[in-house]
């Protein structure tokens, strides 16, 4: 299956964990959080991670990039990303659905491309809460 097509479906519903567990197998992600701006958890992939930790991480990202746009005069932040000594990538993308402004995050083993798999998780993820 590529990630071209649409995510699998559990008991003839697609799930947002569904979404996430696609886009860490088509990027190799080891683990990937939706969250909502405030940081509260909404899925993760896989499930046993602790989300509470992840959406506090999240939430404090976005503070950062709060305070960046409003001091500096940026647009409003598309992603952000912070990178370990070993090139691991924590990518914290933004979505906006409806009225509600969401955060997708995952960890990104190095040498690994993610934009084009987070594009195409974040196009599910807005069907999915439209």
């Amino acid at each position: 299956m590529s990630y071209n097509d649409p995510p699998c479906e559990t008991n003839g519903r697609i799930t947002l964990a569904n979404v996430l567990t696609e886009m860490n197998d088509a990027g190799d992600f080891k683990i990937s959080v939706l969250t909502s701006k405030e940081g509260l958890p909404i899925a993760t992939a896989p499930p046993d991670h602790d989300s509470d930790l992840a959406a506090a991480m999240m939430a404090l990202l976005q503070k950062v990039s709060n305070d960046a746009q409003s001091q500096i005069g940026m647009a409003p932040v598309d992603e952000v990303t912070i990178r370990d000594q070993n090139d691991f990538r924590l990518v914290c993308r933004h979505i906006t659905v409806g009225q509600e402004e969401l955060i997708l995050s995952a960890i990104v083993p190095p040498d690994h491309p993610y934009r084009r798999v987070t594009n195409r998780a974040l196009k599910h993820i807005h069907q999915l809460l439209s």
